[in-house]
């Protein structure tokens, strides 16, 4: 199954700010959450967890989910490239 490179969700909830015109600082502290926090998510360094899908959900009406879901399809794919690097796992049985 080739998966292509989806977009981290940070990315995506960066370009949410940006047509906001809300800055990291401000959207930060409506969530409840340090700035570090958010930057680190915005910037990659952090992942979406179930606790700031619901915030992000509340905060800019998506489905509860949708955030954990984009974080999933991107950590199948970067998964999925590590898995290039070593021998593939044999199946067990027939």
């Amino acid at each position: 199954m080739n998966m292509h490179n989806p977009a981290p969700p940070g990315e995506l909830l960066a370009g949410w700010l940006e047509d906001l015109d809300m800055s990291v600082t401000a959207f930060a502290a409506h969530l409840g959450i340090s700035r570090v926090m958010l930057s680190r998510i915005l910037n990659g360094h952090a992942a979406v967890t179930a606790d700031m899908d619901l915030r992000l959900s509340e905060a800019l009406g998506t489905t509860p989910g949708y955030w954990l879901k984009l974080q999933a399809q991107r950590d199948l794919w970067a998964a999925g490239e590590r898995a290039k690097e070593r021998p593939p796992v044999a199946r067990i049985g027939a």
